[in-house]
C-alpha cells in the first residue's frame, strides 16, 4: 500500500478516536503526518520500499511511525474489545 494511502488511513483512525482515545487518536495523527512526508519525499513507494531502499532520515521516522502506528492500533483493539466484552 503506498505510502500516501497510509497517511489518509491512518487519518481516518484519528478521526474516529478522537472522542474515545484522544491520546492515540493523536499518535495516528503524528503516524500519518510522518507516512505524508515520507510519500511527498518518496513518492509511489510502499512502506518497506522507503525504509530498506532510502538511508535517508525519513527511513528512520518511517521505522518509528511504523511501530507507533501498530501499538496505537493494538491499544485501539484492545479497548474496543473490552467494552464489547463489558456488555
Amino acid at each position: 500500500m503506498p505510502l500516501l494511502l497510509l497517511a489518509l488511513l491512518f487519518a481516518v483512525f484519528a478521526t474516529a478516536e478522537w472522542d474515545r482515545l484522544p491520546l492515540v487518536a493523536r499518535v495516528y495523527l503524528g503516524v500519518a503526518t510522518a507516512f505524508l512526508i515520507g510519500a511527498l519525499a518518496h513518492p509511489g513507494t510502499t512502506i518497506v520500499q522507503a525504509i530498506a531502499e532510502n538511508h535517508d532520515g525519513i527511513a528512520i521516522v518511517l521505522a518509528a511511525a511504523r511501530a507507533a502506528g501498530f501499538c496505537a492500533v493494538m491499544v485501539s483493539v484492545a479497548t474496543a474489545l473490552r467494552k464489547l466484552s463489558a456488555r
